[in-house]
This record gives structure tokens, sequence and C-alpha cells, in this order.
């Protein structure tokens, strides 16, 4: 072999070994993108998804707080939308809403029939900048006291 054409061997095996070294480095590049977008959107969702259970939880103690309510006396579910505050170890129904952070609740009581209220409960946060949470739950509350004594007030007259 004359010496030019080893001198262009070395130039064609030095040329591979440059596009070897880009493509690896391109690969390891490609790989490492796709393994931090894999670990961002997976701590992301683990936010998300503590959020969402926070908020489930926020709604079952409004749920909670209005059955408190009704138990002392139902007549105090009035129709309308509230927030919820604990003083004196009572809740009661306050405002137009109630926060807790970053999650704020709604309670809105409807009426069915003079015995029994329809409840939801709805709490709502900032997830991200683009996008809002909204955790819903929905009940009825019966005044059972009135159902099981249909004859509280009423005179009965015996027929003998």
């Amino acid at each position: 072999m004359s010496q030019s054409m080893k001198k262009e061997w070395s130039n064609i095996r030095g040329g591979f070994l440059l596009v070897e070294i880009i493509l690896a480095t391109s690969v390891f590049v490609l790989f490492m993108t796709a393994f931090a977008g894999v670990f961002y959107y997976g701590l992301q969702s683990s936010f998300i998804a503590g959020d969402r259970s926070r908020a489930v939880i926020f709604a079952e103690e409004g749920q909670e707080a209005v059955r408190s309510i009704k138990n002392t006396n139902f007549s105090n579910l009035t129709n309308g939308t509230y927030g919820l505050t604990y003083t004196n170890n009572t809740w009661n129904l306050s405002g137009s809403s109630d926060t807790s952070g970053i999650f704020t609740r709604t309670v809105t009581i409807s009426s069915i029939d003079a015995n029994r209220k329809n409840i939801l409960v709805n709490v709502s946060w900032q997830q991200t900048p683009d996008r809002t949470g909204n955790v819903s739950l929905s009940g009825r509350l019966t005044n059972w006291k009135t159902i099981l004594n249909p004859g509280v007030g009423l005179t009965i007259n015996k027929i003998v």
C-alpha cells in the first residue's frame, strides 16, 4: 500500500469516527431529554394526584359539617350557596365560600320537599397556570325526626 493510500484510508476512518461521536452524542442527548421529561411529568402527576386527594377530603369534611348542622336543627339548612366556619365546636353556614390553602369550597343547599334537602359540596383549586381542578360531592339529607314521628303535634281521637 502506498503512502498516499494509507493517508487517504486514515482520513476516511477519522471521518467515520467523527460521525460515530456525533451520532452517539445525539442518542445520549435524546435519551436524557426523554428521561427528564418522564421524570418531570411523573412528578407533576404526583402533585396533581395529591392535591386531588386533599380536595376530596376537604369536600367530605364539608358534607360532614352540613350533616352536623342538620343534626342540630334541620331548619338551619336554608336554600342557597354558603361557605363553612367552625367556631365554638360548632359548624355554621357562612358567606358564599370558604378556603383552606389553595382550595375553595362552596356548599349549595336546595330543597326536594319539606323534609329533604340536596347538598352539593364543590371544591376548586388552581392545578397549573392553565388548569383548574374541581371535585364535587353530592348527597341528600332528611329530617328523619319529623318523618319518624308523624303524629307529633297531632291529636288522635279514638273511636270507641
